[in-house]
């Protein structure tokens, strides 16, 4: 289970290489403001359609010793297949192009107009990533706390990586140790269709006002088409049921305690993944200061990209905004 680097290809250098120039530049710069998940999500191609099958390994052959001249029974693992969705995520920009061109560079203009659209488009992913629902929103695709929502003592269901933090109100929080990789946490673009968010310049258009008048536009076409599989969920653990009320009092759940464990059940399942904690801030802040404390040697602050973040056994811990303080209590 090792801290992200530079191994794999992740959703950020996809982006990246998909085309050339300042105004693909902007969008990746614009999206990995709001998103850290950009920085470690690794990212592959859908192997049917819009769709993806999976197959989960839920038990073990049975193996034996034998004697000479002596054979043994034939055995096989226990699969489980899933399948997996993408959603069509889009919108459109336009801006008066009279407007537009007085400013010199039109297209910055543009892009500087559509920054809320992106900045919504990325929210929206995020929050997916976590709460997406099919039960819900069937356009969309289902995310970690539909999967990781029940507790289980049983080492071999996925129940057994969620752990209760005692919380039974609805002013919950989570903290997620997700593993991405090939065999782990992946996220899902359809088959034979372009990864990621796709920038589309619609040029010069014609565009109505509210009273039916015409008048010109540059308008631009965003996409992102997206899914998520979890192929081992043995390798991803949540902490659920974090009061957030309680954890400035002498109420509050012992995150240490609590993030070592979850670190101890996917930490064997989790080595050929990269492993990422997420919370939100509530939750960084409380860490953050526990961070500082000299007799807390399993959290500590690191430098990562450059810039200081507080890790946990060298695993570092990055703030999504998206992580709700509302969640009801899992059980």
């Amino acid at each position: 289970m090792s801290v992200v680097g530079n191994t794999y290809l992740t959703l950020k250098d996809k982006f990246a290489q998909k085309e050339n120039g300042r105004i693909a530049t902007t969008i990746i710069d614009l999206l990995s403001q709001s998103n850290v998940i950009l920085e470690d999500a690794v990212v592959r191609e859908c192997n049917e359609g819009s769709t993806h099958k999976t197959t989960v390994r839920n038990g073990l052959p049975e193996v034996e010793f034998r004697k000479f001249y002596q054979g043994v029974a034939s055995s096989k693992g226990e699969y489980t297949q899933i399948t997996d969705t993408t959603g069509m995520l889009e919108v459109y920009s336009q801006v008066d192009k009279s407007l537009a061109d007085l400013e010199g560079d039109t297209q910055q203009f543009r892009m500087n107009e559509a920054q809320a659209f992106l900045e919504s488009m990325n929210n929206t992913v995020q929050e997916n990533i976590f709460y997406g629902s099919k039960a819900t929103n069937p356009a969309g695709f289902d995310g970690l706390a539909v999967r990781y929502n029940k507790i289980s003592s049983d080492p071999a269901s996925i129940g057994y990586r969620v752990l209760d933090a005692g919380g039974t109100g609805n002013t919950n929080t989570s903290i997620w140790f997700v593993t991405w990789g090939d065999l782990h946490t992946h996220l899902l673009y359809p088959k034979g269709s372009q990864m990621g968010l796709v920038h589309t310049d619609k040029g010069a258009q014609t565009a109505t006002d509210a009273n039916g008048n015409m008048f010109e536009v540059y308008r631009d076409h965003f996409k992102w088409d997206i899914g998520m599989t979890v192929r081992d969920f043995r390798s991803t653990a949540r902490i659920a049921n974090i009061d957030v009320e309680d954890l400035s009092g002498n109420d509050a759940a012992d995150l240490i305690k609590l993030m070592i464990t979850a670190y101890h059940r996917i930490k064997r399942f989790a080595k050929t993944g990269q492993t990422v904690i997420y919370c939100n801030e509530t939750v960084e802040t409380y860490l953050h200061f526990q961070a500082i404390n000299k007799n807390n040697v399993k959290l500590s602050i690191d430098e990562f990209a450059g810039r200081p973040i507080v890790s946990f056994l060298g695993i570092p811990i990055k703030c999504v905004d998206q992580i709700k303080n509302s969640e009801k209590a899992v059980s």
